[in-house]
């Protein structure tokens, strides 16, 4: 197992991220190989420095309900028109997917049973959240 170092900046990251390549062409099966592995537990502590490293220096903003409906969207394969019966009509979902018009309640209870996307993550913070899709 190789020294494990702090990650304090973008090259210590680069490093990092090389050794983790190397571990994965070492063991391709690495993440079976199992606790008591030397090799896993350098990975999980080096993916660990990572994590934290990340999470100070580059934080991801969180997707607008939009982008959510957008994805999940692109993932089950459904286009604008799938979203008709959830959502209104053609200018609301326009609207909706564009970020000019906020997710009403119902509207997200509808995107819940439709997309699964839990509706607190698509109504604005503070506003009543629906029985359904509450979790």
């Amino acid at each position: 197992m190789a020294q494990i170092t702090a990650i304090n900046n973008d090259d210590d990251l680069a490093a990092a991220g090389a050794r983790v390549d190397e571990l994965f062409k070492a063991n391709p099966d690495i993440l079976t190989a199992g606790a008591d592995n030397p090799e896993y537990i350098e990975l999980n502590a080096i993916a660990d420095l990572v994590f934290a490293y990340e999470d100070l220096h580059c934080p991801m903003e969180e997707p607008t309900p939009a982008a959510r409906v957008q994805g999940s969207m692109d993932a089950l394969g459904l286009t604008e028109d799938d979203l008709l019966p959830a959502i209104g009509s053609r200018e609301v979902v326009d609207a909706v997917l564009a970020g000019r018009r906020e997710v009403t309640p119902a509207m997200a209870a509808a995107l819940y049973e439709l997309l699964g996307i839990d509706v607190r993550d698509l109504l604005p913070a503070g506003a009543a959240t629906p029985s359904a899709g509450r979790v």
